[in-house]
Order: structure tokens, then sequence, then C-alpha cells
């Protein structure tokens, strides 16, 4: 069994287009979906997790953020790769616009030409991320989550965002992080590349 699992503003919103995409992707056998309320996403993403990892029969967890919605077909192709961690990719805004993975330190330019086929990376982001069961056990929790600090001189308050950590947890515990470049995602709250 498959779980996607759905983080959402504690207003329980969710972009229709991203409901829409789950809702048809639950009525495949074998496949559910759920969200959680919270402040931030990586607590909704994690209790998700960790509810859903409750029953025995699920392999796979793939997150999802509530603005982000995947080509048709998205699901089946992350299965189809067979890795244990396998991401599609997505538009962010932080000071520039900017891919949801890293090769190095930054975010990846969208300015940057796209890898052509599956790529190991650095960093991914939290949505589109396709994760086996194994790997959320031997990581254990907390799976996503975004460590704090005073602000600094930069005004930078944390240490490792949600997704950098998902991302050094998974590599500590010996798993390749890849992105399937042929996989974009529209990222509504951020508008289109």
């Amino acid at each position: 069994m498959i779980v996607i699992c759905v983080p959402v503003p504690r207003s329980f919103s969710i972009d229709v287009r991203t409901a829409v995409y789950c809702a048809t992707e639950a009525k495949r056998p074998g496949v559910q979906w759920g969200y959680s309320s919270s402040r931030e996403c990586s607590v909704g993403r994690s209790t998700l997790i960790y509810y859903a990892l409750k029953n025995p029969d699920v392999t796979h967890i793939m997150t999802l953020d509530s603005d982000v919605v995947p080509p048709e077909g998205t699901l089946q192709k992350l299965l189809d790769h067979d890795l244990p961690i396998v991401a599609g990719i997505y538009p962010m805004i932080t000071t520039e616009k900017v891919w949801s993975f890293k090769f190095g330190d930054g975010w990846e330019n969208t300015q940057n030409p796209l890898p052509t086929d599956l790529t190991k990376v650095k960093a991914i982001g939290g949505s589109t991320v396709l994760v086996k069961r194994e790997v959320l056990e031997k990581m254990g929790r907390p799976w996503w989550l975004t460590v704090y600090k005073p602000v600094d001189d930069e005004g930078r308050c944390y240490d490792l965002h949600e997704d950098e950590f998902f991302s050094k947890r998974a590599i500590e515990a010996g798993y390749d992080l890849m992105i399937d470049p042929t996989v974009i995602c529209r990222h509504y709250k951020y508008g289109e590349i």
C-alpha cells in the first residue's frame, strides 16, 4: 500500500488541483491519501508518516505539499524507478527562483539547464517525494524538522530547513537522494517558472 501524505495549514486549505490529483490517485487499488493540519509542514508531514507506518501493509509514502500538483502519472513513474528515495521537482522561491533540489550548498537556479535523466542530488524539497518504508524506519522520527536558532546577522532563524533536515538524515542513513527531472510539478503558491 502507498500513502500520499499532504500537510495542510491550520486553516485546512488545500489547492483544489492538489486535492483532485490525490483523490484520482487514491482511486487506484492500494493507494490512500491523507492530510494533517499543523503550524508547520514538517510537523504535519512527520505526523502523517508516523500514523501511516502503523499499518504494516504500507510499503511507500509519497509526500506532497498542499499547493503542489504533479503531472498525471507521477506516482506510477516514481514507483517504476524502484528506488529508496526519488522525487519530482517543482519551483520554489527563496531570494530567487530555484528548483527543489541541490547539487551543492544552494537550491538549483531555474535558469540553469536541468539534467535529462535520474540524477543524484545533495538535497530535495519535501513535496513529490516517494520514500520506501525501510528508509523511514531506518531514519526514525522525526523525518522532517526545522532546526531553529536565534536570528543571526543575515536574518536567518534556523540552522536547517525541514527539507535539508530530511536530506541530511537520509544520506547519513546510507541512502541516495534521486530526482527525476522529467517530473516537473506546478507550485501554485509561487507561480510559474
